[in-house]
Parts: C-alpha cells; sequence; structure tokens
C-alpha cells in the first residue's frame, strides 16, 4: 500500500525564495519541524493508502484535471498558520494570487475522483468536505501548538512562480518525518497531453 498525494509542483526558484525568507524564524524556532524546500509542495488532494489499482485510477484522476486545466502565475506574500480555527500546527506560506486557480484544480480532481470511482465502481473516498485553502507547508509544531508572535507572523515572505505541472506523489514517513516521491507528473496546458509517469523515485 502506498500513501498518495496530489499536488501542484513548485519551482526550485521558488522554494529556495521561500526558505530564505524564513530563514530569520527557521534560525530561532526549535519547536519547529521546518520542510527543507526539496519537500515544498501545494496539495490538492491526500488520498490515503492505495494499492496499485488505486493509484492507477489516482493517476488518471490526475491526467484529467491537468488536462482541462492552465499554467497560472503563484504568488506568496507572507505567513499562515492552520488550522485557523483551534491550535495551529501548520505554518504555512499564504498567496496573494493562484489561490483561486489552485482550488479549481482541487475542485475538478475532486470531480474527476468521483467520476472514476462511479466508472469503475471502485469509490476512493467521500469527497472531501472541508473548504479549500491554497497553501504551501513551511513547518510543523512538534508540540500540541506552534505559537508565533505578530512579528513572526509578518516576516517579509514573497515568492513569485509559474504553475505548470501536477503531480501525483508517495509520502513515505521515518523517523525524521515525511519523505515524498514524485511517481507522475503531468502539464497544466489546457489540452490532453500525454504526462510522464517516472520510473524511478526521487525521495526529498
Amino acid at each position: 500500500m502506498l500513501r498518495i498525494f496530489v499536488a501542484l509542483v513548485l519551482s526550485d526558484a521558488f522554494k529556495q525564495a521561500l526558505a530564505e525568507a524564513t530563514a530569520g524564524l527557521r534560525a530561532g524556532r526549535a519547536d519547529l519541524r521546518w520542510i527543507k524546500p526539496d519537500g515544498m509542495h501545494l496539495t490538492l488532494a491526500f488520498l490515503g493508502e492505495l494499492d496499485q489499482a488505486g493509484l492507477s485510477l489516482a493517476t488518471e484522476a490526475a491526467r484529467r484535471t491537468a488536462a482541462g486545466g492552465s499554467a497560472f502565475v503563484l504568488e506568496a506574500d507572507g505567513l499562515l498558520a492552520l488550522p485557523r480555527r483551534g491550535a495551529a500546527k501548520v505554518l504555512a506560506a499564504r498567496f496573494s494570487a493562484g489561490g483561486n486557480e489552485a482550488e479549481a484544480l482541487a475542485r475538478c480532481l475532486e470531480d474527476e475522483l468521483e467520476a472514476l470511482g462511479r466508472e469503475t465502481g471502485r469509490p476512493f473516498r467521500e469527497r472531501e468536505r472541508r473548504a479549500f485553502k491554497a497553501h504551501a507547508t513551511l513547518a510543523r509544531s512538534t508540540r500540541t501548538a506552534a505559537v508565533l508572535t505578530q512579528e513572526e507572523m509578518a516576516a517579509p515572505v514573497r515568492a513569485r512562480t509559474t504553475i505548470e505541472t501536477l503531480g501525483v506523489f508517495e509520502s513515505r514517513l521515518d523517523r525524521s518525518g515525511a519523505r515524498y516521491g514524485l511517481l507522475a507528473e503531468f502539464p497544466l496546458r489546457g489540452t490532453d497531453i500525454p504526462g510522464a509517469l517516472l520510473p524511478h523515485r526521487n525521495y526529498t
């Protein structure tokens, strides 16, 4: 069984810019487990543990979603603590541009997963009911909750990129945290262009 999620692939320059913008926080907050730049992404849906048949269907749903999408600009303009209600455990990059496009792709992906479930008689899970909030996780609390000051939350996080690719990822958990391997990727070009099933899993 594989732990699978579908996410938008962020450029290396964008991920490095996010890491550099939060370098001061990283140095002073040992209570946060910081995500390495290579592990940053924008999750559209976490699908949980799937067998190979389930992975094939998830990959097809991702392909269909990407085929109907288009490249768009994603711009980070600050930090976000999640969840917004209750004890926040995740520190993430907030987006001033591109959030609506990411939300539309997440909704399309849910539609495709439902459609494939009906077509094959193999439903994945109940449709995600929680409101989608586009974000890129930067750190997770090692305690019950992450408490950041207003000054820390006001860190000048600025980064901009063009989102061109949707990916299917595997998540592996070990003592150091989660490691991610890209299993398949598909271009967001508005046309049904074949994507790439990757022969190697590079875990970061």
